[in-house]
């Protein structure tokens, strides 16, 4: 079974390299016109993430799309990374945590936060058939680059969800794995979760948007984020539709 799940995997693999080839065999252009300008020497695309994923990681925006996308999904937050959550009796249901990590002298304010799932799975590892157990499921190990700080919140949410098609799996992958390897997935994967994300907030009802829209509107007077006065929400969404996978490309390469 393994081993016709990394033959899929590597064929998959394959088909991500070609594909990322030939576009950069391609005339290089930014798909999107700068609207948002970096300000710390990052790519247009990182400049855009941050924003995002601000908006996205704001607890009253995060909350309120878990729970209009799921009925039983829960979120809480723990402690350390070291913490699980606290189980209520007879509940089985996934679980978001999220945790402040990198302290910098204890300020909270300058620490990053990070989301794992915890969720009640199939116990492989039993003799017995049918033995379920509770399993950490981190982000990091099956889809993002380790301490990348970004989208862990929207990978936790499409794990609890149920919702990771598209996504390629390092676990599965991992007696076969190499550096180029591991760069064509976090890339995949990222593009793929971002897609996933602009798909989600195309859906979202109106109360959830206006929150989007005065948390931008908040943004828009730090000059940290480098987004004009004139910029909407509408139009931040738009050109995130216009990324191509290749406009990762300087994104990836930056994280450590």
């Amino acid at each position: 079974m393994f081993s016709n799940i990394a033959t899929i995997l590597d064929a998959l693999l394959s088909a991500i390299k070609n594909h990322v080839s030939l576009l950069y065999s391609m005339p290089r252009k930014h798909s999107v016109t700068q609207g948002i300008t970096p300000t710390e020497g990052e790519s247009v695309f990182e400049s855009y993430l941050s924003v995002l994923t601000h908006l996205l990681g704001t607890q009253e925006i995060y909350e309120s799309i878990v729970n209009e996308s799921s009925d039983v999904v829960s979120i809480q937050e723990v402690t350390g990374k070291d913490s699980i959550p606290t189980l209520k009796k007879n509940t089985f249901n996934p679980i978001i945590y999220r945790y402040k990590s990198n302290k910098a002298d204890g300020d909270d304010d300058e620490a990053e936060t990070h989301y794992r799932v915890y969720s009640y799975e199939k116990n492989e590892s039993s003799r017995r058939e049918n033995t379920f157990k509770w399993k950490i499921i981190d982000p990091y190990d099956l889809y993002q680059k380790r301490n990348s700080h970004g989208f862990c919140q929207m990978f936790a949410f499409y794990i609890a969800t149920n919702n990771t098609i598209g996504f390629i799996d390092k676990t599965q992958v991992k007696e076969t794995i190499t550096k180029e390897h591991l760069k064509l997935i976090h890339t995949h994967n990222t593009f793929e979760c971002l897609q996933k994300t602009i798909t989600l907030i195309d859906k979202l009802p109106v109360s959830i948007i206006n929150a989007f829209k005065t948390e931008f509107s908040d943004l828009e007077k730090d000059p940290d984020y480098g987004i004009p006065r004139s910029m909407k929400f509408s139009d931040f969404v738009e050109d995130l539709k216009r990324f191509e996978v290749t406009d990762l490309d300087d994104y990836i390469k930056s994280l450590k």
